[in-house]
């Protein structure tokens, strides 16, 4: 049993966003032979599932994790994932990060000592693509190794942080978890990668030929509208600024979620239990090998350096990662709001496509407790346009100027 944030945007009635959060496919961008990702998605230590979840739901059965096993996991995360322990019949503890979300070691170590093994995996995230620093890798592993924990990274946002893994050779000690639909244009994908004795028990299911063409046409439809033009809300929710509000409304003119605390000891409604050990789309694996991931990260690179050229000089938010690695393929633009109540709801009423995790279990964590409503993804990805990204960089500096 554990307590969550939860916020309800119903009240709000956000307009729909002015631009895609994740990339659609266009046949121009595909080679119609494989790019050469093969290494990546065959093998004995490969494991295909339909989403994220479901491969680190995979990835913690391998690792032990069920009931009267614990998980830990950063106090900064998404309900998916933690959602798998909870499917599993287990526990979950949550470890605090620094303002860069690097796990605090001494943190994790007192954790797994109070633990008395009971702690059978421990969970890493590369946030929005940029990978974790090597020498905390190294400690956190043999902190893992020496409390017989596995190590699971989770590569979700840092697809090319599971390729160096993986041709390199996953450790022993590690699973990598991964979801692909995050990087390439296609409609599902998770992927586990680990050693090939740790995953020999997992055997995905296919999915029914109904379900891959209902993914087709659910690829077709997201196409069409992710090249539209953007969205002109803009105008119109700066000439309600001003206007009188019924009581709970805001100076945007609309309605304020709400928020409130839940227990629970089951996963979220984000989570399918008819879903686990379910493959992903053949679709979505033929798109991955056609991509030329290359191409895609140096178009992320170059939309995350518009983000920071936009943003450089707000006083009302800023960038927390000003610099990129040149072989970082960001998945998104993380920004740090100075006042995120107003913020966010102005930002969300101009149609910007704005991700936060603001659903998250409660932890002694002031980073994480901080960042569930300051914190903002924006997309960065290769299929939004030159228009898109101009309209997108503008309009969140002229509302947060």
């Amino acid at each position: 049993m554990a307590d969550f944030h939860h916020f309800d945007p119903t009240p709000c009635h956000f307009p729909i966003p002015g631009a895609p959060v994740l990339p659609a496919w266009r046949g121009a961008d595909l080679h119609w032979s494989p790019a050469g990702e093969s290494e990546l998605l065959d093998g004995p230590g490969v494991r295909h599932y339909s989403r994220g979840r479901y491969a680190l739901h995979a990835a913690l059965e391998a690792s032990g994790v069920g009931q009267g096993a614990v998980l830990l996991a950063p106090a900064y995360h998404c309900l998916t994932m933690v959602d798998p322990a909870l499917a599993l019949g287990a526990g979950f503890r949550c470890y605090g990060t620094d303002e860069h979300l690097v796990p605090d070691l001494a943190q994790v170590r007192a954790l797994l000592d109070a633990a008395d093994g009971a702690v059978k995996a421990v969970l890493v995230p590369h946030y929005f693509g940029i990978e974790q620093p090597p020498a905390v890798m190294a400690q956190l592993l043999a902190l893992c190794r020496s409390h017989g924990a596995t190590l699971i990274e989770d590569c979700s946002h840092a697809w090319q942080v599971a390729a160096r893994r993986v041709r390199a050779g996953v450790a022993d000690g590690v699973l990598l978890v991964g979801s692909p639909y995050k990087f390439f244009a296609c409609e599902d994908g998770g992927i586990l990668w680990g050693p090939p004795a740790r995953l020999a028990g997992l055997a995905p299911r296919a999915l029914p030929w109904r379900d891959e063409l209902r993914g087709l046409r659910d690829a077709w439809v997201r196409n069409r509208a992710a090249h539209r033009a953007p969205v002109a809300v803009y105008g119109a929710a700066k000439a309600m600024t001003g206007k009188a509000t019924a009581v709970g409304g805001d100076a945007t003119g609309g309605g304020r979620g709400v928020h409130s605390v839940e227990r629970r000891q089951r996963p979220s409604a984000q989570y399918r239990p008819e879903l686990e050990g379910v493959g992903g789309l053949r679709l979505s694996r033929w798109i991955m090998r056609r991509t030329d991931v290359e191409q895609v990260a140096q178009a992320r690179r170059q939309h995350y350096r518009q983000w920071l050229q936009a943003v450089q000089h707000l006083a009302a938010a800023r960038a927390p990662h000003p610099t990129l690695a040149d072989d970082c393929a960001p998945y998104m633009f993380p920004l740090l709001l100075a006042d995120p109540e107003p913020q966010f709801y102005a930002l969300k009423r101009a149609g910007v496509p704005v991700w936060r995790w603001d659903n998250m279990a409660l932890s002694d964590c002031p980073v994480g407790a901080r960042y569930r409503l300051s914190l903002l993804h924006l997309p960065c990805h290769q299929g939004l346009s030159a228009e898109q990204m101009t309209w997108l960089t503008s309009t969140v500096a002229r509302v947060l100027s």
